[in-house]
């Protein structure tokens, strides 16, 4: 895909997001919040077994060992470079979302929410690392799942399912608003479109330099 095409579609998706976003702030979130509280504690341990500083601390762990295997064999398969590049723009994302855009909307969670419902939705420039809006669960795994498709485009399927079965799981838990998915999985998606198309483009000079 050239790179007008590409920004073109970027643009669309962009508008799509913000737009959904919109309408999930204004009438969806509050009422979800509420719907899945309940549930939410009969899955409040998985908080702990599946946190962004577990997920962090996997694709930390994974590139330190790829970056071994390298030093020790002195080359990578295909994938398992793909794999590399797919964490590091899993971390990117990350840190960018936690350190820059949760500090700038400085919104809290729905727990936040449900005990105060009169709060400000957000506390623009006011954030800390306790904030949710993108939510940082999706950014990373959006991110980590969109270059391992644009390398392997037949994975599509299977990062959807699993992507969906995330954000799911986040509404159930009540650890973050409709929106905050959306704009996370927005975030992480970019992030990881952007990657993915630059190693992708990269390996493909190579190939046919060869």
């Amino acid at each position: 895909m050239n790179t007008r095409r590409l920004i073109e579609w970027w643009g669309l998706a962009f508008a799509a997001a913000l737009g959904i976003t919109i309408v999930s702030i204004l009438w969806l979130d509050a009422p979800i919040a509420r719907y899945f509280f309940r549930d939410s504690l009969h899955v409040a341990g998985l908080a702990h077994a599946f946190g962004t500083s577990v997920i962090v601390s996997g694709d930390t762990a994974l590139m330190l060992i790829l970056a071994l295997i390298r030093i020790v064999r002195g080359s990578l398969p295909d994938y398992a470079r793909a794999l590399f590049v797919a964490c590091a723009a899993s971390l990117i994302a990350f840190a960018a979302n936690d350190y820059i855009l949760k500090l700038i909307f400085g919104r809290y969670g729905p727990y936040t929410f449900l005990g105060n419902p009169t709060a400000p939705l957000f506390n623009f420039f006011q954030g800390d690392l306790n904030c949710v809006f993108p939510s940082g669960h999706m950014v990373l795994s959006a991110a980590f799942a969109a270059v391992l498709v644009r390398e392997y485009p037949r994975t599509w399927p299977i990062f959807a399912g699993l992507l969906c079965l995330g954000a799911i799981l986040l509404l159930i838990g009540d650890w973050h608003f409709l929106s905050d998915v959306i704009a996370g999985l927005f975030t992480g998606g970019t992030a990881g479109i952007m990657a993915g198309e630059l190693w992708y483009r990269h390996t493909r000079h190579i190939a046919a330099a060869e």
